[in-house]
């Protein structure tokens, strides 16, 4: 039990006192595949709820009319009925990967890992969307500057979120390096894909 107590959103904001140990809290409840759904569902309506800051800011610049709804019900769409099959993509990447390092448990822990770790960014989203929609009604140089600074923090405090989650998930001693490895994966998938495309 932490500062907050018992409960799905303390245990939210607890994680951050000690990311390792909220997954480890997480694992010994050993919940089957429809909690791990059930995270998987809350963490990608937070990314639908953090989507819609921006949408409004940028909508509201232009004129006001359908367009608006029909763009709320299009990011409705993706981030509810094809995120989390990217998703489960994703966690089944991080444990074929992590196979090589040691890792021997299956693929479980690493779905669990991804998708706590979904839930534990949620509070980081919710702010990131709030300062990107100041950002965007600020436009210019230094809009578009800070925009891009504020996806790089995200970034990072994903990466390190999901790190220790996955180091947790799969015994690994060294959170940090687990990091690294995923985002020098990321990297080079993303790299080869703009290659690919120019």
């Amino acid at each position: 039990m932490g500062f907050l107590g018992s409960g799905f959103l303390p245990e939210i904001i607890n994680a951050y006192g000690g990311l390792r140990t909220s997954m480890r809290k997480q694992m010994d409840k050993n919940p089957g595949e429809e909690g791990l759904l059930a995270l998987l569902v809350f963490g990608c309506f937070v990314i639908f709820l953090s989507f819609l800051p921006r949408l409004f800011a940028t909508d509201l610049s232009q004129t006001p009319d359908q367009s608006m709804a029909a763009g709320i019900i299009m990011w409705f769409f993706v981030v509810m009925f094809f995120l989390p099959l990217v998703l489960y993509g994703v966690a089944w990447a991080s444990h074929l990967i992590a196979k090589p390092f040691g890792a021997t448990n299956g693929n479980k822990p690493a779905r669990h890992a991804l998708f706590w770790a979904l839930s534990v960014v949620s509070p980081v989203l919710i702010a990131k969307a709030m300062l990107s929609s100041v950002f965007i009604q600020i436009g210019g140089d230094t809009g578009t500057l800070l925009l891009g600074g504020l996806n790089v923090v995200l970034t990072l405090a994903i990466l390190r979120i999901w790190g220790a989650m996955l180091a947790e998930a799969k015994e690994f001693s060294s959170a940090m390096r687990v990091s690294c490895v995923i985002a020098l994966v990321f990297a080079g998938i993303f790299g080869v894909i703009f290659i690919a495309a120019i």
